[in-house]
């Protein structure tokens, strides 16, 4: 693949910045290609697709790279705490999710309001889901109902991530273009005043929410790779079945606090 050759795994680890780069390049690709290939109802959800086979041989390398610090830990050949560990993949994982949305921000923009509809109907039709939840609910029901919602996509996220390796992508393209996709249907409208508060009101809880699905994906990941790789009950697996366990409980716990953000603040 000609985008592999340009941006190498190695490469893209060593300059983080080159996964805003890679991931925006692999989203405009996958959203001519799907519209060239299989215009429709569904392109949207090819497009997320697209996205996830593209970025399946970085994000795999990744999680094999983590799987493989961790076992360097096991075997006392570093000495690296919890955090120092994950932070260069959560990292990594933000630069992605911020150049998908980057990119589908700007095509919503720049293109006419019909072919944004046409192209990503089924992440519109989401949003005007969501939009019309509305009536005499409780903050109670809110804070339950919000909840609810972001458990089963981190579940997914996590589930996702341990069956297929980097399931997680899938759900975090699919996040991204809807978050894009709202707050660009604000400026297309000319509502920038509108859009501004949209986007602040994010603030105290989106970033919280999607570090969620960032953890669990993560935890999905190295599980998936350390029960290849290692040999079950060893030292080195159990390091990395502690780790996932850790990062799910974290990916909770953000849940949880995001709930409590969006309801709240």
């Amino acid at each position: 693949m000609v985008l592999e050759s340009l941006f190498p795994v190695k490469k893209v680890i060593k300059n983080p910045v080159e996964m805003f780069i890679f991931s925006m390049i692999i989203t405009f690709a996958s959203i001519f290609t799907a519209n060239l290939i299989f215009p429709g109802s569904s392109t949207g959800k090819i497009i997320t697709l697209f996205i996830t086979i593209s970025m399946a041989p970085i994000i795999y390398a990744l999680f094999v790279k983590e799987e493989e610090s961790e076992r360097k830990v096991a075997e006392h050949r570093i000495k690296q705490t919890f955090f120092e560990r994950y932070e260069d993949i959560i990292w990594l994982f933000t630069l992605f999710f911020l150049g998908v949305f980057a990119s589908i921000f700007i095509f919503s923009i720049l293109s006419p309001e019909t072919y944004v509809r046409s192209t990503f109907e089924d992440q519109v039709l989401e949003i005007e889901r969501v939009s019309s939840l509305s009536g005499s609910f409780t903050f109670s029901d809110v804070l339950d109902m919000i909840i609810k919602n972001n458990l089963r996509v981190m579940g997914l996220s996590f589930l996702l991530s341990f069956l297929i390796g980097v399931g997680s992508i899938v759900i975090l393209s699919w996040n991204a273009s809807i978050l894009a996709l709202y707050l660009a249907s604000f400026i297309r409208q000319g509502l920038m005043s509108e859009f501004l508060v949209r986007t602040f009101s994010l603030i105290p809880h989106a970033p919280v929410e999607i570090l969620a699905y960032f953890l669990a994906g993560i935890s999905g990941g190295i599980l998936s790779i350390g029960m290849i790789r290692e040999r079950l009950l060893s030292r080195e697996f159990f390091l990395v079945f502690r780790d996932s366990l850790a990062l799910l409980a974290l990916a909770i716990f953000a849940v949880l606090l995001g709930a409590f953000f969006e309801v709240f603040l």
